[in-house]
């Protein structure tokens, strides 16, 4: 299955920004939540910048990413309590697949949300899999605008977070990633399934 990201996939890991990005968001993560054990969903995992810092102190993850090309470098990290799955979320992925049957104490979505066709639905679907009790953070370029095309407002992010009836949940900007197209600030969103 071809994807528009697999062209990203072999130079993603020695770009510098994509492992700052990583380091700055599992920072926040373990300034919010403690990981320690918990079974971990990582959706649009990437090549598992992210996933590589979580998998030593949870008890497992299932890394999700439509592009095989950024799976493939995944599995190459080989990380024994990571489950890799290189396709899109569905009802029908979810209902097939056993690495879905039990829920999730945690998932992640670091900079996937903003680009999804979707993010409402997604959202909802991504809530399903959380236990009682579990947790969903997101991280996405902030935008100021929803019509850009580019990120996430935090109102928009507010809206989805109420509409899919999470608690506790939490809305910031907690960095900014300066490049040579200039500073853009991170939304970070946290919401808990009662």
């Amino acid at each position: 299955m071809s994807n528009e990201w697999d062209e990203y996939a072999e130079d993603w890991d020695i770009d510098p920004t994509v492992e700052e990005y990583a380091k700055n968001v599992f920072s926040e993560l373990l300034d919010n939540i403690n990981i320690d054990g918990l079974s971990v969903l990582d959706f649009g995992c990437g090549t598992g910048a992210l996933t590589q810092l979580i998998s030593p102190t949870v008890k497992s993850i299932v890394a999700i990413d439509p592009s095989s090309e950024m799976i493939k470098r995944l599995d190459k990290k080989a990380l024994d309590n990571v489950c890799s799955i290189s396709d899109y979320l569905s009802e029908e992925l979810i209902e097939r697949l056993p690495e879905f049957k039990n829920k999730f104490d945690l998932i992640v979505a670091s900079s996937v949300c903003g680009f999804l066709p979707d993010y409402e639905a997604t959202l909802s679907l991504l809530k399903s899999l959380l236990k009682n009790g579990g947790v969903f953070v997101q991280w996405d370029w902030l935008s100021e605008d929803d019509s850009s095309g580019k990120g996430l407002s935090e109102k928009r992010v507010k809206q989805a977070f109420e509409v899919n009836q999470f608690v506790n949940t939490n809305i910031s900007s907690p960095f900014v990633m300066n490049s040579s197209k200039g500073s853009m600030p991170v939304l970070m969103a946290i919401g808990k399934n009662a």
